[in-house]
C-alpha cells in the first residue's frame, strides 16, 4: 500500500517547517505570514529500516528497495474553510486524498511569526480546525440525502452520521474515535464510501518551541500528544547522516523526528511491514494492514501472485538474520509453510510459491 499523509493546521502553526524537516528536497517555502502554501506541497520519503539492510548484508544482495511514505503539505485552514474561506474548499478537497491527518497545533512562541487569531491557544486551534472538517462532512452530508439515487438504507445511515457528527467535541485530540467507532460491519462498509473528513485517523502533533526539547510532552485537553520542534528538525534535516547523529546527542534527542513520525503514523494506522529476498536480487520491505493474509500480501507484489498463489514460506527476519540467512533457517526447520489464510506478521520474511 502507497502512504500518504497530510499535515494540517492553522496558518503558521509551522507546517511548511515541518515537511521540510520531514522531506528531502525540494524543500517548500516558509514564511511568517499565512498562506505561504496556496497549492499543496509533496514529497516522498524512504522509510528508515535497518532490518532491511541487515536482510540484504546477510544474503549478499546488492540492490536494496524500502517502503515509501508521501507527505502532502496543505495550506492553513481557518475558520469558514467549510464555506471556501481562505480557498478552504480546495485545502479540504486535499485533506480527503491522504489516509492520515498529520494535525499540527502551535505551542511555540515567536513575536515574529503572528497567530492568525492574535493569541496562542492550542485548545481553541485543534477545536476550530477539526470543527471545519466536521462542518464540510455535515455539508456532505446533507447534500446526500437529497440525492435520488440514495436507498432508504443509506438514508438512515447517513442520518445516524449527521448526528453523530452534531455530537462530536471538535476540541478533543482525536475526534474521528466518537465518529467512527462502533457501527456495525454493515454499515461500516457503505461509510468507507463516503470517504468523510470526520473518519481520518489523525496523529496530533505539539509545535513547541527549542528551549522545550527536553520537557515533558504536551497535552492537549489532558490528554499527551506528540511534542517536537519543528525548527529545530528541518535544520537537522539539513545535515549529513554522522553529523545529525552528533546533533540529535547534543540536544539530547535519541530520535529524530522522521523516525517519530513514520514509528506512530504506522500505529495510528494498524501497518505492518514484511519483506521479500526472492532470486537473491532484491531486498524489498513492504507494508500491510495488520490481520492482512498472505493472499493480500501475494497482491500487493503482483497481481499474478495473487490470482496463481500456492503456498508461502515465512519466518521472522530478526530470526532469519540470527541463524545467519536463508539457507540455514531452512536447513534447521525455522522456515514455515503456510497457505493463503495466513495471517502476516510484523517483520515476516515471506517468499511465494506461485504457479505460473
Amino acid at each position: 500500500m502507497k502512504l500518504s499523509i497530510g499535515i494540517v493546521g492553522l496558518p503558521n502553526a509551522g507546517k511548511s517547517t515541518l515537511f521540510n524537516a520531514l522531506i528531502d528536497k525540494p524543500k517548500a517555502a516558509v514564511a511568517a505570514h499565512p498562506f505561504t502554501t496556496i497549492d499543496k506541497n509533496i514529497g516522498v520519503v524512504n522509510v528508515p529500516d535497518d532490518t532491511l539492510f541487515k536482510l540484504a548484508k546477510i544474503e549478499k544482495i546488492d540492490k536494496v528497495t524500502p517502503t515509501t511514505i508521501t507527505f502532502v503539505d496543505i495550506a492553513g485552514l481557518i475558520k469558514g474553510a467549510n464555506l471556501g474561506e481562505g480557498l478552504g474548499n480546495q485545502f479540504l478537497h486535499h485533506i480527503r486524498e491522504v489516509d492520515l491527518i498529520l494535525h499540527l497545533v502551535r505551542f511555540f512562541k515567536d513575536e515574529k511569526v503572528a497567530h492568525v487569531h492574535s493569541q496562542i491557544d492550542p485548545e481553541d486551534d485543534l477545536a476550530v480546525v477539526n470543527e471545519e472538517l466536521m462542518l464540510a462532512d455535515l455539508q456532505s452530508m446533507d447534500r446526500k440525502l437529497k440525492m435520488e439515487k440514495t436507498t432508504e438504507e443509506e438514508q438512515e445511515i447517513i442520518k445516524k452520521l449527521i448526528d453523530r457528527l452534531n455530537q462530536a467535541r471538535p476540541d478533543q485530540p482525536n475526534p474521528t474515535e466518537a465518529v467512527g467507532s462502533g457501527w456495525p460491519e454493515s454499515e461500516e462498509k457503505y461509510i468507507k464510501t463516503l470517504n468523510l473528513l470526520s473518519f481520518k485517523k489523525q496523529l496530533v502533533i505539539a509545535n513547541i518551541g527549542e528551549e522545550e526539547v527536553n520537557s515533558p510532552a504536551k497535552q492537549i485537553n489532558g490528554q499527551e500528544v506528540l511534542s517536537v520542534c519543528a525548527q529545530l528538525e528541518a535544520e537537522l534535516n539539513d545535515l549529513p547522516w554522522v553529523e545529525q547523529q552528533k546533533f540529535l546527542k547534543d540536544v539530547g534527542l535519541k530520535t529524530s523526528l522522521k523516525d517519530k513520525i513514520i514509528k506512530e503514523s504506522y500505529r495510528a494506522l494498524d501497518i505492518i511491514t514484511f519483506y521479500t529476498i526472492a532470486k537473491r536480487n532484491e531486498a524489498r520491505a513492504w507494508t500491510l494492514r495488520r490481520g492482512g493474509s498472505a493472499l493480500e500480501a501475494a497482491g500487493k507484489i503482483h497481481t499474478d501472485f495473487a490470482t496463481h498463489f500456492v503456498k508461502v514460506e515465512a519466518i521472522n527476519a530478526d530470526e532469519l538474520i540470527r541463524l545467519g540467512g536463508w539457507h540455514q533457517a531452512h536447513q534447521k526447520g525455522k522456515v514455515i509453510l503456510h497457505g493463503k489464510d495466513y495471517l502476516v506478521q510484523d517483520k515476516d520474511v515471506l517468499e511465494f510459491k506461485v504457479n505460473v
